[in-house]
């Protein structure tokens, strides 16, 4: 049976942004880095038989920096799964054996295993990891996935409000000589942090934002017309995302749940801050 690996490691989410899996491993790989980090299923002395995650940090020139091997049973991955199998079953571990049927973690629980890695990495290589906190998301997040959130007023704002986030992101990068396609490559865990969205509704925000840059529905051009926008003078792009974030706020939005802050309004005869850099 395959290990499907790629569907695992989808599962279990690491805020790694220049993750990718080749096979049955998992590489980190930022290309202005020497590091980067192998993640593959630790193999115990059975035969197509695992018992975790073995990790390495390598260094282009240096080779192995640092290892760590992250046992299923240390983690509770599969706590549940093994407490519904009979006397004699192997516990904590998964096997490829078959050539059909679930995969072979299916009944997975990866929060624990997910938190174990990112503390890791946090400490081994930080500067693999996307600027995120890494919190659980709040309670109201939770309608996201407990019903039809294109017509829920509370997620429909929220994401208004990150899509907002992002334009800001955008147009603060273009004042460090940043490109606008440059800071979208993270901006769904920028989100995370500031909005307190999961990371499948911070792609919706990245989502929205494109489009109202490009002006246009996502598509097959939708590369083009980004490597346009990268190609022009950062003068260009600040007032190209400024466009944008204001055809953005002027969308009709759903309710709030909660009223929104209040601006500071200038004292009179008091000019308002300038934005310098």
């Amino acid at each position: 049976m395959a290990l499907h690996a790629r569907e695992f490691f989808d599962e279990l989410d690491l805020p790694l942004p220049f993750g990718t899996v080749v096979g049955d491993v998992y590489f980190a790989n930022p290309t202005d880095l020497p590091i980067r980090l192998r993640i593959e299923f630790a193999r115990t002395i059975m035969d197509r038989e695992y018992d975790g995650l073995r990790l390495a940090v390598i260094h282009a020139e240096r080779g192995t920096l640092d290892t760590a091997h992250f046992r299923f049973a240390d983690h509770a991955t599969f706590t549940r799964r093994d407490a519904k199998l009979g006397p004699g079953a192997a516990r904590g571990v998964i096997r490829d054996w078959h050539n059909d049927g679930l995969p072979p973690w299916h009944g997975a629980d990866l929060t624990g295993l997910r938190t174990a890695i990112v503390a890791f990495v946090q400490v081994a290589c930080p500067s693999l990891v996307a600027p995120r906190s890494f919190a659980m998301p709040g309670p109201w997040a939770d309608r996201w996935h407990e019903a039809l959130w294109a017509t829920d007023p509370v997620v429909l704002s929220r994401l208004h409000e990150a899509t907002q986030a992002v334009l800001d992101l955008a147009e603060g990068g273009t004042y460090d000589g940043m490109p606008i396609t440059e800071t979208l490559r993270n901006a769904r865990y920028y989100v995370m942090d500031m909005v307190g969205l999961p990371l499948d509704q911070g792609m919706l925000a990245e989502a929205a934002a494109v489009t109202q840059l490009t002006g246009r529905r996502l598509g097959p051009d939708t590369a083009d017309a980004l490597e346009r926008i990268a190609s022009m003078p950062m003068d260009k792009q600040r007032a190209l995302v400024q466009a944008a974030s204001r055809r953005h706020a002027a969308t009709v939005t759903p309710l709030r749940a909660s009223p929104p802050p209040a601006r500071p309004v200038p004292a009179s005869g008091q000019a308002p801050a300038v934005r310098s850099h």
